[in-house]
C-alpha cells in the first residue's frame, strides 16, 4: 500500500493515513478499554452508560462522535472525548511518521511503535500505571526496527545504542529509587529504555531531556489555564480540573511525546541551544 500511494500526489497520500490512522484510533480506544477490565476483544461494541450494541454507522471514527455531538444515540449520555482524542493523536502520528521515513518497512514498524505508544500514553494519564505488556511489545518492535537498519547499512553498532537505554533506564529508575516512586514510576524507566535504545547516543540525551521541558511545558500550562479559570473565566473547558504542583502527574505521555519529537523530527537539544544562544 505505501509504495502505490507514493505514486499518488502527497495531499492524497496524507489524507488516507491520516483516515488510516482514525480507523487504528477507534481500535485502540477498544484496547485501552478492555485492556483495563481485562475482558476480549471479541464481542460487539456498546454504550457503557445504557449497555445497547452499538451499530456500524455509530462507530465510525470521528464522524460518529461529531454528528452525535459526542453523545450516545439511544441513552444521551456523553460518550468520554478521550475516544476523539486517541482517534485523532492517532491519526496525527500516523501522518508524521509517514512524512518522516521512506524505507516502507521502517514506516510499518513504526506505525506498529506508535500504536503500542498511544495506548501507553493514554492507559497512563486515566489509571497512572505502565502494562508491562506495552513495555515489551515496544521493545520487541524497537529490537526489529534495529535489526533492519543495521542490516540495511551493512553494520551494527549494538553497544552504544543498548548504553542509550541503559543510561536512560539507571537515570529515571534513580528518580524513582530516590524519590520513593513520588517523583516518577519504574514504569517509565522500563518505557524509557527500549525507547533510548531505538534514539541511540545523540538523541536518548535530547529524549531524556525533552521529556522533562514537555512535562514543564505543559503542567506550566494547566497551571495557568487554572490561574485564569479561577481569576474568572468560565469559559475555558476546564471546570473539574484540579491541578496543582503536588499533583500526581502520569509522566509516560511526557516520555512519549519527546520520543516523537526527536525520532520523527531528529531534534538534537544541543544544536538548539548552539542556535538560540549564537
Amino acid at each position: 500500500m505505501i509504495l502505490d500511494l507514493s505514486l499518488l500526489p502527497l495531499w492524497y497520500q496524507y489524507s488516507v493515513v491520516f483516515v488510516f490512522g482514525l480507523i487504528i484510533g477507534s481500535f485502540l480506544n477498544v484496547v485501552i478499554y478492555r485492556l483495563h477490565t481485562g475482558r476480549s476483544l471479541n464481542g460487539q461494541s456498546h454504550c457503557m452508560s445504557c449497555g445497547k450494541i452499538l451499530h456500524w454507522y455509530e462507530l465510525i471514527p470521528l464522524v460518529s462522535y461529531l454528528v452525535q455531538s459526542g453523545r450516545c444515540r439511544s441513552c444521551s449520555s456523553y460518550v468520554p472525548i478521550r475516544y476523539l482524542w486517541c482517534e485523532l493523536l492517532t491519526a496525527s502520528l500516523f501522518v508524521i511518521i509517514y512524512q518522516a521515513f521512506s524505507d516502507p518497512i521502517i514506516v510499518v514498524l513504526s506505525l506498529v511503535l506508535v500504536a503500542v505508544l498511544v495506548i501507553t500514553f493514554f492507559y497512563d494519564y486515566y489509571h497512572l500505571i505502565i502494562p508491562n505488556l506495552m513495555v515489551t511489545m515496544t521493545t520487541v518492535l524497537v529490537v526489529l526496527i534495529l535489526l533492519y537498519n543495521f542490516w540495511q547499512n551493512g553494520e551494527a553498532d549494538w553497544l552504544s545504542h543498548l548504553l542509550s537505554g541503559v543510561g536512560a533506564f539507571v537515570f529515571f529508575g534513580g528518580l524513582w529509587v530516590v524519590s520513593k516512586g513520588r517523583w516518577i514510576g519504574l514504569g517509565d524507566a522500563k518505557l524509557a529504555f527500549p525507547l533510548a535504545t531505538l534514539l541511540g547516543p545523540s538523541g536518548a540525551f535530547t529524549f531524556v531531556v525533552g521529556s522533562f521541558w514537555v512535562g514543564s511545558i505543559i503542567s506550566l500550562g494547566i497551571m495557568g489555564a487554572l490561574y485564569l479559570y479561577k481569576r474568572g473565566q468560565p469559559h475555558l473547558p476546564i471546570r473539574q480540573i484540579h491541578f496543582t504542583i503536588k499533583s500526581e502527574v502520569p509522566f509516560a505521555p511526557f516520555i512519549i511525546i519527546s520520543f516523537i519529537i526527536v525520532y520523527a523530527f531528529s531534534f538534537d537539544v544541543l544544536e538548539a541551544l548552539d542556535w538560540f544562544l549564537l
